[in-house]
């Protein structure tokens, strides 16, 4: 699926990319995001906290699960994850015909 698309989305760049060189170790990027929080403690003092943000975190898993989404703003992240997570509906969708072809 991913030759099938090319070099125009990053996801198949990235799929690409790990096919030729998967002997090779690669170095991932991974984005950090934290906002600062201030929180009480029990006696009513407030303390300034780091802690990751709930739609930084999200981000971050989605980046982890689309190829080449590592290093992609949220803008791209969410437009390579749509073109991705069709590709691989339609995949689905192929490899349900051949299924199907097969058992008859």
């Amino acid at each position: 699926m991913a030759s099938a698309v090319g070099s125009r989305k990053a996801w198949s760049r990235a799929m690409l990319r790990k096919v030729r060189s998967q002997g090779r170790q690669s170095v991932q990027v991974r984005r950090m995001g934290f906002l600062g929080v201030r929180k009480r403690n029990l006696y009513g003092d407030q303390k300034f906290v780091e802690e990751p943000a709930v739609g930084i975190c999200q981000a971050n898993e989605l980046r982890k699960l689309v190829p080449g989404g590592e290093a992609m703003d949220m803008c791209n992240l969410l437009d390579e994850t749509a073109h991705y997570i069709k590709c691989l509906a339609t995949q689905v969708k192929v490899m349900r015909r051949i299924a199907d072809v097969f058992s008859t």
